[in-house]
């Protein structure tokens, strides 16, 4: 595993880059953190760097993200960094297309910088050796295994087991960190599937894990959250949506090597 990693900026949006730059070089597992505006000279900065993460603007003039992620991949005899793509578009397809290109995670923006950086070391440990390269679905080791690490993630941060939400938001745990992409799906595909396996309603899915997460947050063990999590998860004074949330669970337990 690496001890210290460089990154790449890919954004057009300067300030956005430059507090993402600024947060990343102030922590200490960061070794270098590059900016550029735009993907052509993210390209020329592959063959002068060897970067192990890039995280990319999906809307760009000239070249966007899809652009540079299909241009990289044709470089030869330069690194190919894993690629984050980020993005304010929250479209299935784009974010399908994105993974099919290669990128290994997409977040939404506006996101946070500390989230950022704990996403940029789990890409780092999913492209380890074992990873599942097919575009967003992962190799799980036993279900067994990992049903038991989740029960005890929730009882780590506290979720509550007596809700009907526990058994709700336990399913769609697993369903997340067995296909990274249901997460994006989350109204059409991820509440639909724990409904079928417990006939209910989607909407009694979407609302029961809701209730599960709002007593949790109640309740106030954030130092258990983030302890748990591996680093601030309301810094910003932001209560996760449900699919957030969800997002935020599986990618703790892949990124311990689910």
């Amino acid at each position: 595993m690496l001890e210290a990693l460089d990154v790449l900026i890919v954004e057009d949006d300067r300030k956005t880059a430059e507090h993402l730059e600024k947060y990343l070089k102030k922590q200490e597992d960061i070794h270098q953190v590059d900016q550029v505006q735009s993907a052509e000279e993210a390209l020329e900065m592959l063959r002068l760097v060897q970067y192990d993460v890039v995280v990319l603007d999906l809307v760009m003039p000239s070249c966007d993200g899809f652009g540079f992620l299909e241009r990289m991949a044709n470089m030869r005899e330069v690194s190919h960094p894993d690629a984050i793509v980020v993005s304010a578009i929250n479209n299935e397809e784009v974010i399908r297309k994105s993974f099919l290109l290669g990128a290994k995670y997409y977040m939404i923006k506006p996101f946070q910088e500390e989230i950022m950086y704990r996403r940029i070391w789990d890409v780092v440990r999913l492209s380890q050796p074992g990873e599942n390269k097919d575009g967003g679905a992962v190799l799980v080791k036993d279900s067994a295994d990992i049903n038991q690490r989740i029960t005890d993630l929730f009882l780590a941060i506290g979720v509550p087991p007596h809700l009907k939400g526990y058994q709700y938001l336990k399913e769609a745990v697993r369903l997340a960190v067995e296909d990274r992409m249901i997460v994006y799906s989350i109204t059409k595909k991820l509440y639909p599937e724990v409904a079928k396996r417990f006939d209910v309603t989607a909407t009694k899915v979407e609302l029961a894990i809701r209730h599960a997460i709002e007593v949790m947050w109640e309740r106030g063990n954030m130092d258990a959250l983030d302890k748990a999590l591996g680093f601030r998860v309301n810094s910003s004074g932001h209560k996760p949506t449900n699919g957030e949330f969800i997002a935020l669970l599986a990618d703790r337990l892949l990124s311990q090597g689910a």
